[in-house]
């Protein structure tokens, strides 16, 4: 009987993931996103700034959406619905550093029940998506590390500057980690950082194909000759390639419609 119930306990949670999955696809109503602001480096400047932030500063995410399914025969508007919770200093467990199955494996599992708890305390509508921001003062030209969208556990980990200023780049990881969760791939060669021809390109076929005028969101940056790209200032420069629209179900919605 414990075997029975472990089994239907498994088989309602895949279920229920891939209905969810499935209904996002469809991008016929907004997917609910929760929107977790977290004081990263504990100061009480960035603690102002992410007490400053409403739904608002996610606008140019459902207008970027908007502007990348016209191309594909459809419009989404609004493709999210975003709700803020409340500013945090609990931070998510780090992911790993090396690429081990079990490492991340347990990692995930941790993240998971990490999500589960914010979403059981948070006080607000249960969501498609959970995505915690991990905000960082402006410290000259460092480097925040690594953002994080899984698919799976339908939740992502952005690290962003506590800036006015640098809201609309900090959009730009935002949407691309949100991507993930719905199922797009990265278009960059890992080492480097540079985008992949063509499916990294936002316009393959432009010709000459270089520079580039804007980013493949999933490729990450602007190629401008074959050895270097630069990082687009905000999602105006930035557009949805073919390969990512099919792996996020734009063509399985003109298809459906």
């Amino acid at each position: 009987m414990r075997i029975v119930l472990l089994l239907s306990i498994f088989f309602v949670i895949v279920f229920g993931t891939w209905l969810t999955e499935k209904r996002m696809a469809a991008w016929d109503r907004p997917i609910l996103v929760t929107v977790y602001p977290l004081v990263a480096d504990g100061t009480p400047e960035t603690e102002r700034f992410a007490r400053s932030l409403d739904a608002g500063v996610f606008d140019d995410v459902n207008e970027f959406f908007a502007r990348a399914a016209q191309p594909y025969g459809f419009t989404v508007s609004p493709a999210f619905r975003f709700q803020m919770a409340e500013p945090m200093f609990d931070l998510p467990p780090e992911p790993p550093q090396r690429h081990a199955f079990a490492a991340i494996a347990w990692w995930s599992l941790k993240m998971r029940w990490w999500a589960w708890r914010r979403d059981w305390s948070d006080g607000l509508i249960t969501p498609d998506i959970q995505m915690f921001v991990l905000y960082y003062g402006v410290r000259g030209n460092a480097e925040l590390g690594i953002s994080v969208g899984m698919r799976k556990g339908r939740y992502g980990i952005v690290k962003a500057f506590a800036s006015r200023e640098l809201l609309a780049r900090n959009n730009v990881v935002f949407t691309h980690e949100l991507l993930h969760v719905l199922g797009a791939t990265d278009k960059y060669v890992m080492a480097t950082g540079e985008p992949v021809f063509p499916d990294g390109y936002a316009e393959p076929d432009r010709s000459p194909v270089l520079p580039q005028r804007y980013a493949e969101i999933m490729g990450g940056r602007i190629p401008v000759d074959y050895e270097h790209s630069v990082m687009p200032a905000s999602l105006e420069q930035c557009r949805i390639g073919r390969v990512t629209a099919a792996e996020i179900g734009f063509f399985a919605r003109l298809q459906d419609g």
